[in-house]
C-alpha cells in the first residue's frame, strides 16, 4: 500500500527547479508520484514503503543538489527522519513515557527573550501607543510641507526659520525614526 510523505527541500527557490526534483524522484524505484512546491520548499512524495524509505528519498533529493532535512514536520513534533509506524497511523499519535527531567534550563530559556526591553505588557502597550501618537502628530506637518501637500491642499506657509521644505520635513521625520 503506497504511503505519502512531505519532504523538506531546501534550496528550491525557483518554480523551474520543481521539475528537477519531480523527474529525479519519479525515476527512482518505489516512487509513484511527486509534487514539488517551490513556495513551501517541500515535495510531496507517494512511495511504496516496501521498496524505499524516507531516508532514501532524502538522499535522492540531496543527490539532485538540494538540501533535505527529511520529513517536513514542526520541529517540536518528531524526528524528521523517523518513519511513521503502524501505531501512529491507526491512533493518530504515539504513546510515550514521560520525559526525563532536565538538569538545567532549556536552550530556549538560555536564549532569553529580548523583545520586551525589560517592560511589562502594559508598559509595552503604552510605549507603542506613544510611538504611534508621535508619528501621527509629526506626519501631519510632514504631509503639509511636502510637495504633494503644497499642491493638493494649497498649503503655502513657508517652513520656519527660513529652512527649505525638504530639510524641515527631514528634521520632523527624525524623531519618528529614532524614537
Amino acid at each position: 500500500m503506497p504511503e505519502s510523505t512531505v519532504l523538506d527541500v531546501g534550496g528550491l527557490h525557483w518554480a523551474t527547479s520543481t521539475a528537477v526534483i519531480e523527474s529525479a524522484l519519479l525515476r527512482r524505484p518505489g516512487v509513484s508520484a511527486v509534487q514539488a512546491n517551490a513556495v513551501n520548499q517541500t515535495a510531496t512524495v507517494t512511495y511504496d514503503p516496501a521498496t524505499t524509505s524516507v531516508g532514501e528519498l532524502a538522499d535522492w533529493v540531496r543527490d539532485c543538489g538540494f538540501h533535505c532535512a527529511g520529513r517536513s514536520v514542526p520541529h517540536h513534533v518528531c524526528d524528521p527522519m523517523a518513519e511513521p509506524t503502524a501505531h501512529t497511523v491507526e491512533t493518530g499519535h504515539v504513546h510515550h513515557g514521560h520525559h526525563a527531567p532536565q538538569a538545567g534550563p532549556s536552550p530556549h530559556e538560555m536564549m532569553g527573550h529580548g523583545g520586551h526591553a525589560g517592560m511589562s505588557m502594559d508598559a509595552m502597550v503604552r510605549d507603542m501607543r506613544n510611538r504611534f501618537l508621535v508619528a501621527l502628530v509629526l506626519s501631519i506637518p510632514i504631509m503639509l510641507f511636502s510637495p504633494m501637500g503644497r499642491h493638493m491642499f494649497g498649503f503655502m506657509v513657508p517652513a520656519p526659520f527660513g529652512m527649505r521644505d525638504d530639510v524641515f520635513t527631514f528634521l520632523l521625520s527624525l524623531p519618528v525614526v529614532f524614537y
